[in-house]
């Protein structure tokens, strides 16, 4: 899925909290979200950087290890310090996630 999406995405959820009063939030927490978006630097290595039918998780480094990205990002939201790298983190996999049943991309 492109970026734009994922940080919209991001941004809904941040006003979601925000809004419903759920945790104190500041500006360093929507850094944090926003920051999940780094693990999306892999793309650089692929040729071509964006391919709309390409299967992120099976072909991104980064992307590659999801199930233990996704247990850390667990144990993020935990810890409040990195809440919301960690929401930001379980977002991201799950729009890839989304994408890539959408378009039934095989992995």
């Amino acid at each position: 899925m492109i970026t734009p999406v994922h940080l919209i995405f991001d941004l809904g959820v941040f006003s979601l909290i925000y809004g419903t009063g759920i945790t104190d939030t500041s500006q360093t927490d929507l850094l944090l979200l926003l920051s999940a978006e780094l693990i999306d630097l892999d793309h650089f290595f692929s040729k071509p950087i964006y391919d709309p039918k390409r299967n992120s998780f099976a072909s991104h480094v980064l992307h590659k290890n999801w199930k233990i990205l996704l247990a850390i990002s667990v144990l993020f939201v935990l810890y409040r310090p990195l809440l919301f790298l960690g929401i930001g983190l379980m977002s991201h996999f799950f729009l890839d996630y989304c994408y890539n049943k959408i378009y039934k991309l095989k992995q």
